[in-house]
């Protein structure tokens, strides 16, 4: 929490002294590291019946490429695929979108927001949707460092049990169906475009 605290007071002192280039038309490509964070509440059933519920967090970490056109200096629009694994849990969020994405510029302050929205292919298939804005620093004539945080939703399915008691010692547990869900993260992204 500390380091992510100074990462972002470091970040707003130097962004008004760094430059940025605004985008060229034509193609233009991304490649980013993410780290999405949940605090969840997970349910266990003992043999009784009876729920047991504690809360844990979870995070996912990643990397996802989208590629696309610069129609004008200000904005983007594109598709992408990445891939975050949650290694405590054994869960996968791997999004393929569309993307569109503002690039502003007041004075030196280029900041920017983005938008994904897609198919969420890690546990079955389920919605999509990643609002992000940060800031965009230039490195060289056409390479930007971007650094934003925002939002990640990402559906998926679950199996769904019921159970019924059957007498005394006995206990019946049968399957329902297959029902979809959705989690929503505290995403923040670290990358380069080119």
């Amino acid at each position: 929490m500390k380091r992510s605290l100074l990462l972002l007071l470091t970040v707003l002192v130097v962004s008004p002294l760094a430059i940025a280039r605004q985008p060229r038309a034509g193609y233009r490509g991304f490649l980013e590291w993410s780290s999405s964070v949940r605090n969840e509440t997970f349910a266990e059933y003992s043999v009784g019946g009876n729920k047991y519920t504690y809360r844990d967090n979870t995070f996912f970490t990643g990397f996802s490429t989208s590629h696309g056109y610069q129609i004008d200096p200000m904005f983007f629009v594109g598709a992408g695929i990445g891939a975050e694994h949650c290694s405590d849990y054994d869960n996968w969020i791997v999004p393929l979108f569309i993307e569109g994405r503002t690039d502003l510029e007041f004075g030196r302050f280029t900041p920017f927001f983005d938008v994904r929205l897609g198919a969420n292919f890690g546990e079955g298939v389920g919605v999509y949707f990643s609002p992000t804005i940060g800031y965009r620093f230039n490195w060289g004539r056409k390479v930007g460092i971007n650094i934003g945080a925002g939002l990640t939703v990402a559906g998926y399915k679950v199996e769904c049990y019921q159970g019924t008691w059957l007498g005394p010692d006995s206990y019946e547990i049968y399957y329902v169906g297959t029902k979809h869900r959705s989690r929503a993260y505290f995403t923040f992204r670290v990358g380069i475009d080119f």
